[in-house]
Protein backbone atom coordinates (compact mmCIF):
# COMPACT_ATOMS: atom_id res chain seq x y z
CA UNK A 1 0.00 0.00 0.00
CA UNK A 2 3.06 2.27 0.54
CA UNK A 3 4.06 2.15 -3.06
CA UNK A 4 0.29 3.01 -3.89
CA UNK A 5 0.23 5.93 -2.11
CA UNK A 6 3.40 7.18 -3.13
CA UNK A 7 2.53 7.01 -6.74
CA UNK A 8 -0.72 8.70 -6.17
CA UNK A 9 1.49 11.50 -4.13
CA UNK A 10 4.23 11.66 -7.04
CA UNK A 11 1.26 12.51 -9.75
CA UNK A 12 -0.65 14.79 -7.67
CA UNK A 13 2.74 16.40 -7.16
CA UNK A 14 3.27 16.48 -11.18
CA UNK A 15 -0.28 17.80 -11.74
CA UNK A 16 0.27 20.91 -9.47
CA UNK A 17 3.83 21.60 -10.56
CA UNK A 18 1.83 21.17 -14.10
CA UNK A 19 -0.69 23.62 -13.49
CA UNK A 20 1.62 26.39 -12.27
CA UNK A 21 3.61 25.86 -15.23
CA UNK A 22 0.93 26.49 -16.87
CA UNK A 23 -0.67 29.45 -14.93
CA UNK A 24 3.05 31.30 -15.50
CA UNK A 25 3.02 30.02 -19.25
CA UNK A 26 -0.35 32.06 -19.75
CA UNK A 27 1.11 35.12 -17.46
CA UNK A 28 4.03 35.25 -20.16
CA UNK A 29 2.22 34.91 -23.11
CA UNK A 30 0.10 38.01 -21.78
CA UNK A 31 3.18 39.96 -20.68
CA UNK A 32 5.02 39.34 -23.90
CA UNK A 33 1.92 40.79 -26.01
CA UNK A 34 1.46 43.46 -23.72
CA UNK A 35 5.02 44.55 -24.34
CA UNK A 36 4.45 44.01 -28.37
CA UNK A 37 1.69 46.48 -28.06
CA UNK A 38 3.77 48.92 -25.74
CA UNK A 39 6.38 48.61 -27.84
CA UNK A 40 4.29 49.59 -31.16
CA UNK A 41 2.51 52.51 -29.45
CA UNK A 42 6.24 53.60 -28.91
CA UNK A 43 7.41 53.51 -32.05
CA UNK A 44 4.19 55.59 -32.94
CA UNK A 45 5.01 58.23 -30.14
CA UNK A 46 8.62 58.32 -31.32
CA UNK A 47 7.64 59.28 -34.84
CA UNK A 48 5.20 61.52 -33.81
CA UNK A 49 7.62 63.29 -31.79
CA UNK A 50 10.21 63.45 -34.49
CA UNK A 51 7.67 65.24 -36.18
CA UNK A 52 6.48 67.82 -33.74
CA UNK A 53 10.57 68.37 -33.51
CA UNK A 54 11.06 69.14 -37.30
CA UNK A 55 8.31 71.09 -37.32
CA UNK A 56 9.42 73.36 -34.34
CA UNK A 57 12.48 73.88 -36.24
CA UNK A 58 10.59 75.09 -39.36
CA UNK A 59 9.00 77.28 -37.29
CA UNK A 60 11.85 78.87 -35.31
CA UNK A 61 14.76 78.86 -37.07
CA UNK A 62 15.55 82.03 -38.56
CA UNK A 63 16.32 80.84 -42.19
CA UNK A 64 14.53 81.67 -45.17
CA UNK A 65 12.43 84.24 -43.52
CA UNK A 66 13.83 87.45 -45.30
CA UNK A 67 12.82 87.84 -48.73
CA UNK A 68 15.37 86.63 -51.65
CA UNK A 69 16.43 89.01 -54.42
CA UNK A 70 14.20 87.22 -57.35
CA UNK A 71 10.97 88.15 -54.91
CA UNK A 72 9.71 91.36 -55.75
CA UNK A 73 6.89 93.02 -53.72
CA UNK A 74 5.47 96.02 -56.16
CA UNK A 75 3.50 95.91 -59.72
CA UNK A 76 5.01 93.23 -62.32
CA UNK A 77 4.23 93.22 -66.39
CA UNK A 78 2.97 96.29 -68.02
CA UNK A 79 0.85 98.46 -66.33
CA UNK A 80 -2.24 99.43 -68.32
CA UNK A 81 -3.70 102.79 -68.12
Amino acid sequence: MGRVDSAVAGVQERDKWRGRLEALERSLDELLERRRRLELRLRRVRKELSKLQLAAREFTEPRNRFPTPEVGYGPTGPVLR
